[in-house]
This record gives C-alpha cells, structure tokens and sequence, in this order.
C-alpha cells in the first residue's frame, strides 16, 4: 500500500512502504531547508521516516523579517 502525502491541499501517493522524509521531500520536488514533513501530527526530522498508514503533510516553512 502507498504511503499517501498531503501537499497544498492534494493527495499524492509515493509507492514505497516506507521512506525517509529527506527521500520524500526530494521525490515531491522540495528542498528540507523550506520544507518540513509532519507524521502525525508531529514535525520530524529528514532522517526519520514515515511508513504507510502514517498520517503525512508536508508544509512550506515560511520566513520572513524586517
């Protein structure tokens, strides 16, 4: 079964049961400096992974300043 990945409101399917969030961040086209991958509710690092029936977002990280 596909891990499944909501990205701005789309559900996208990455065929692996298993992989680390860096590994997803690059399959989706994403850099792990303006990105993050939350598991479950929960920010994780690019080392962690995320299997299939985790619940997975990945959020553009947003900076700003004066």
């Amino acid at each position: 079964m596909p891990i499944k990945v909501i990205y701005r409101g789309k559900e996208i399917e990455i065929p692996e049961k298993k992989i680390k969030a860096r590994e997803l961040l690059k399959r989706l086209g994403l850099s792990p400096l303006s990105s993050l991958v939350v598991k479950n509710g929960e920010v994780i690092s690019e080392e962690e992974y995320v299997e299939e029936g985790d619940e997975v977002r990945v959020v553009n990280a947003i900076s700003g300043g004066a």
